[in-house]
């Protein structure tokens, strides 16, 4: 969902966000992710500072930018830091963008179209409000493995363009439509969880002591603290800590759930008590993570390989090309997205599965899945917990 966040009745992006949500395209692989890296986000941020130090004068750095787009019952909230703004002696604009890439700087022949995208919004942005007919974008690239083996001074690699804002408008325009249309199925769908909820009862008679840990639950909640429980096995403690839980969302004491546990069998049972306050009339997203090496149709072939890679896999070949399609059709059944649905979904659409179902968990009320999503620094869920996760409100039951 990139780096979004529900305010009342605004969602906040930022604008890497939503380039890299609505323009991504092209082909899953499988690489390490050098640029998630903490070192080379360390890297890049001095990067960032040495350049920028470089500039001179008239160069304006870190110049935060925010723009609201009224979409009537709800708003869209643009956010983004440029980092540079250059005004020459002329009056002239220039918005800077500086990336790091682990390439030689040289060999680029234009900037990643995703990186251009980001800096043209900022350049939208600020247009439109300095009240500008036009400006011109620069992409700054370095080299992270050069600037890393501290070889001294970096020796980037500009590219420069003019556009006039109208092009800019132009341009921008079916970018925020396309979100818009995220957001309209995302505001309506939060509209019909939360009068769901409103009433909502508990879909059994309360066994001994059972009362007793639901209120105490949802006080804990409540204060924003942590509650160890410890409960003979028959007292219903799966559905007694979900209750409190989807309670405390409706009321906007939090804005996604996560159940973790290491068991296949618990995470049935989890699924089994939201399936149970659905019969009561709650109308909630779920999803149930599962372990990639069981989602992947290669890992399940006779190789029983893994192979993230267009050319080996099919699925892996335009992923991004077709990925989002896949999500915002799944989003509008009324299911509980389980490994079969998924699969399904995945199956129809030509993606991978295990992408499609993290892609997805982004959109859902309640997540469940493995410790490690949330506890292992490894392979924890980056889109919800790294520096650039979203900030929103989430209640951990483990």
């Amino acid at each position: 969902m990139g780096e979004n966040s529900v305010s009342g009745t605004q969602f906040k992006i930022s604008v890497r966000g939503l380039v890299e949500f609505i323009l991504r395209s092209g082909d899953l692989t499988g690489g390490s992710g050098r640029l998630q890296d903490p070192d080379a986000m360390l890297a890049g941020s001095r990067l960032h500072r040495r350049l920028q130090d470089m500039a001179g004068v008239g160069y304006k750095a870190e110049v935060p930018l925010r723009e609201v787009a009224d979409c009537g019952p709800f708003a869209i909230v643009l956010e983004g830091r440029a980092d540079g703004v250059i005004t020459d002696e002329n009056g002239h604009v220039t918005i800077d963008e500086i990336k790091g890439v682990f390439r030689p700087v040289a060999t680029l022949e234009e900037p990643y179209p995703v990186h251009l995208a980001q800096a043209k919004c900022y350049g939208w942005i600020y247009g439109r409000q300095q009240g500008l007919s036009a400006l011109t974008i620069q992409m700054t690239y370095g080299d992270l493995d050069e600037f890393i083996k501290g070889t001294g001074r970096p020796h980037p690699r500009y590219f420069r363009q003019t556009y006039t804002v109208e092009e800019l408008e132009e341009w921008f325009a079916p970018i925020l439509e396309e979100y818009k249309k995220w957001m309209r199925q995302q505001w309506e769908w939060l509209q019909t969880r939360r009068d769901s909820i409103q009433g909502l009862a508990f879909p059994f008679p309360y066994r001994e002591g059972q009362r007793q840990l639901v209120e105490g639950i949802y006080r804990t909640i409540v204060h924003g603290r942590q509650l160890f429980v410890q409960a003979p096995t028959g007292v219903g403690k799966t559905l007694s800590a979900l209750y409190p839980s989807v309670m405390a969302m409706g009321t906007g004491r939090c804005d996604r759930i996560f159940y973790l546990t290491a068991k296949t069998v618990t995470r049935t049972v989890a699924a089994q008590a939201v399936s149970q306050l659905e019969g009561k009339g709650l109308r909630c997203r779920a999803i149930i993570l599962t372990a990639k090496e069981k989602m992947c149709p290669l890992a399940q072939g006779e190789n029983g390989q893994m192979e993230c890679d267009p050319t080996r896999c099919p699925r892996a070949k335009g992923h991004f090309d077709r990925v989002n399609d896949a999500v915002f059709d799944l989003l509008g059944q009324d299911v509980m997205y389980t490994e079969t649905v998924i699969a399904a979904q995945a199956e129809r659409y030509q993606v991978c599965p295990h992408e499609m179902a993290l892609d997805t968990a982004g959109w859902c009320d309640v997540i469940v899945g493995d410790y490690n999503y949330v506890f292992d620094p490894r392979i924890r869920l980056k889109r919800f917990f790294g520096e650039t996760a979203r900030k929103e409100k989430h209640i951990f039951l483990v």
